[in-house]
């Protein structure tokens, strides 16, 4: 019996577990970690170390969130070189920062998204909404996936509970 109720203490339990860096990052800016996750899968395929094409003002972009070279001068009054912008967590935490910009020059809107692609000023409006086309359709497809994941533990979690008590009942 003892060792039932310990089980079900366990399941019980709320789990501790460690954000990952999308949550992390989305969390510190207030911006949903599957936004944030969309935008890295379009901007590098989820590759960390990706360096992008020059661009015709000389600068390129790095790392699986795809940071334009243009922050590194303000990047570097916090400490963060180019370099660490292949970090895949320090590129999502930029990234969620740089999207936070835009959200707070635009309000949260897709607009704030395609001037994360072209940048605040940019006027390329056909660039910024293929752009946004392709982001939506990866949130979409993340937000579907978060949810699948959290029906599955719901299930588990009952299945479990279920069997602890049909366990208890035999005792």
């Amino acid at each position: 019996m003892k060792r039932t109720l310990h089980v079900l203490a366990l399941i019980i339990a709320p789990v501790v577990s460690h954000a990952t860096c999308w949550e992390e990052a989305g969390q510190r800016y207030g911006i949903d970690p599957a936004l944030l996750m969309a935008i890295g899968w379009k901007e590098s395929r989820g590759w960390p170390h990706a360096v992008g094409p020059k661009l015709p003002d000389g600068n390129r972009a790095l790392g699986v969130m795809q940071i334009n070279s243009i922050h590194l001068p303000t990047l570097a009054k916090y400490g963060i070189r180019r370099e660490d912008l292949f970090d895949a967590c320090v590129s999502q935490q930029v990234g969620a920062w740089v999207l936070a910009n835009c959200i707070s020059q635009f309000g949260a809107t897709w607009k704030s998204v395609g001037c994360y692609y072209a940048g605040p000023a940019s006027k390329n409006t056909a660039a910024q909404v293929g752009y946004v086309e392709d982001v939506k359709r990866f949130y979409e497809g993340y937000r579907r996936q978060q949810a699948e994941a959290q029906a599955k533990a719901q299930i588990t979690q009952v299945n479990t509970a279920s069997a602890v008590v049909a366990t208890t009942d035999k005792e």
